[in-house]
């Protein structure tokens, strides 16, 4: 079996206090008994996350399904600049919001967005450049100096995500990984 995540990431590339959103988010996380409240070796990183918890059962839609018995379980919580992506399922469409054409494989760069020069994205067919969140992936991607990436559990609840979107108070991305 392979790793998977969820992320979900604020459809913001500079979310405001960024850190202070993190450890609020944690906070609500840990009340509601979804993650444990200290960091462990529970995730695909050089870092700590926050394990699974037994409340975490209401919020997903397979709760049967969680990773209690697995190594990889937890919450990476990442509050640097980064491009959520699906990992080795890649995309199959990147869809320019001006000329609506897919230039998933003509050269498009992310270096500008990803160096902090940018929040744009240009397209390399009509030279339109706007916010890298016009574009569309799909499957999606996300963009962000803040998210939430749960490692080997199954999907959410929508009452789960509405209520996440409502705690970052912001259109969110949620981005399924595999790698």
């Amino acid at each position: 079996m392979s790793d998977h995540s969820i992320s979900i990431i604020p459809r913001q590339s500079n979310y405001p206090d960024n850190q202070a959103k993190a450890k609020e988010i944690l906070n609500w996380l840990v009340a509601e008994d979804i993650v444990k409240p200290m960091l462990s070796d529970c995730i695909l990183s050089s870092n700590n996350g926050y394990a699974v918890s037994a409340g975490a059962k209401r919020i997903t839609t397979m709760p049967d399904q969680l990773p209690f018995n697995l190594v990889c379980n937890g919450l990476e919580i990442i509050t640097e600049r980064q491009v959520f992506d699906t990992g080795e399922i890649y995309a199959d469409e990147l869809i320019c919001p001006n000329c609506l054409e897919n230039i998933l494989f003509e050269n498009w760069d992310l270096t500008p967005w990803n160096d902090q020069v940018s929040d744009n994205l240009t397209c390399p067919l009509c030279g339109h450049e706007t916010g890298i969140h016009n574009f569309t992936f799909d499957p999606e991607w996300g963009f962000s100096n803040l998210g939430f990436r749960f490692w080997n559990w199954p999907d959410f609840t929508d009452d789960f995500t509405i209520k996440f979107k409502q705690k970052l108070g912001c259109d969110i991305s949620i981005v399924y990984q595999h790698i």
